[in-house]
């Protein structure tokens, strides 16, 4: 499976322009698409949801496939669900790194959203 190549994960880091849209329960149709706040993190992109409750990354969850825009890809990418402390140590850095004089940034919303980060993997080739 082909990943990010190193010019879409620096576009990714470098920039504030990513959209996800996890399948629908038929799993072909993208649900709305929607910005993230989004970090690569070694050779991979992440995404986190705030809410508990949202919808779209228990969509993600629980179909692992959909769309992503953003870093320069536009395709089919699969979410994996994070749960090794470690990758979310790291991905909690990045974050606080790439968005930490954003307004809407605090600890506080990288403790709630522990439990909600997503590793996107591309599906097809990079385009």
């Amino acid at each position: 499976m082909p990943g990010w190549t190193p010019a879409q994960l620096a576009r990714v880091a470098a920039t504030d322009d990513f959209h996800i849209a996890p399948y629908r329960e038929d799993g072909i149709t993208p649900g709305t698409a929607i910005w993230v706040w989004s970090v690569p993190v070694g050779d991979a992109v992440y995404v986190r949801s705030n809410n508990p409750a949202s919808r779209w990354f228990a969509a993600a969850v629980r179909q692992k496939a959909g769309m992503a825009s953003g870093g320069g890809y536009a395709g089919p990418v699969t979410y994996e669900h994070v749960t090794d402390d470690a990758v979310k140590d790291a991905v909690d850095i990045a974050f606080a790194t790439k968005y930490g004089d954003d307004p809407h940034f605090s600890e506080d919303l990288l403790s709630r959203s522990r439990d909600q980060i997503a590793k996107l993997v591309p599906d097809a080739t990079p385009s």
